[in-house]
């Protein structure tokens, strides 16, 4: 009977990451034996149950739009490096030691879309670098070094910044992005490894109309370095020489 029913403390409640809610519930009898008859649940409690999943599923739904899928990060990220190739030789240049430590912030907006088939956005960039310690004859000077930038003496910049943004754009399946990128691919793929990232300018489009397919595309024209606020065209590879607006196309498939 339902009068002789209740539910018990260990109920609760979560939410997964497909942002679906997780309800469980345990019903038990006021002398404290579980009951396993799913009879003894109310029509209202059902009722309530059984709406959750299609809530879950409306908010997901909402989430799409160009506020709504909106995302803002900053990225604090504090940056020591020391490099010694003096041999255990004296240099009274200096010139073969380097150290550095810096401070860089690096904050990215990526929009959501417009509603509707044909959907467009926008992705934005600011980011700062900070010396915070390196001085005459300790700040490298030399292109491996690249924490800071340097002037025509050799000085480290007490700061410096990029700055950057892209259009993008969102049919069947597709996103196209007009502006600065950030490519990751095994074809080229950008830069992380010092206290700024590199970045590209170009026009790139990603595909997944195929379940477990990414088919990815595009032309690059020009490059900032890790220490540099400009754009310079062409690039330098590690493998081939001097590359000039190349066209990169790649695919990954997904068996699992």
């Amino acid at each position: 009977m339902f009068a002789t029913s209740r539910l018990c403390p260990t109920g609760s409640a979560r939410v997964n990451k497909n942002s679906q809610i997780d309800m469980f519930i345990t019903i038990c009898r006021l002398d404290g034996a579980h009951m396993t008859q799913p009879k003894t649940l109310s029509l209202a409690l059902c009722s309530t149950l059984a709406g959750v999943a299609p809530a879950a599923v409306f908010a997901e739904e909402q989430k799409e739009g160009f506020i709504e899928g909106s995302t803002l990060t900053v990225l604090n990220r504090n940056f020591y490096m020391n490099r010694d190739h003096r041999n255990g030789e004296s240099s009274p240049t200096g010139n073969g030691y380097s150290e550095a430590w810096a401070q860089g912030i690096i904050g990215r907006f990526q929009s959501g879309f417009t509603q509707g088939t044909f959907g467009v956005g926008v992705d934005a960039f600011a980011m700062i670098g900070i010396k915070l310690d390196t001085g005459d004859g300790r700040n490298g000077g030399r292109s491996a070094f690249d924490v800071l930038p340097v002037d025509g003496e050799g000085r480290a910049r007490d700061e410096y910044t990029k700055v950057g943004g892209s259009l993008k754009a969102r049919a069947f399946d597709t996103v196209v992005n007009v502006g600065d990128v950030f490519p990751s691919t095994p074809v080229v793929a950008f830069g992380d490894s010092r206290l700024l990232p590199e970045s590209f300018r170009g026009v790139t489009a990603v595909n997944n109309s195929i379940s477990g397919l990414t088919l990815q595309g595009g032309r690059l024209h020009s490059m900032s370095q890790p220490v540099s606020s400009n754009m310079r065209d062409g690039f330098v590879t590690f493998y081939g020489g001097a590359v000039d607006s190349p066209w990169v196309a790649y695919w990954e498939y997904q068996f699992f």
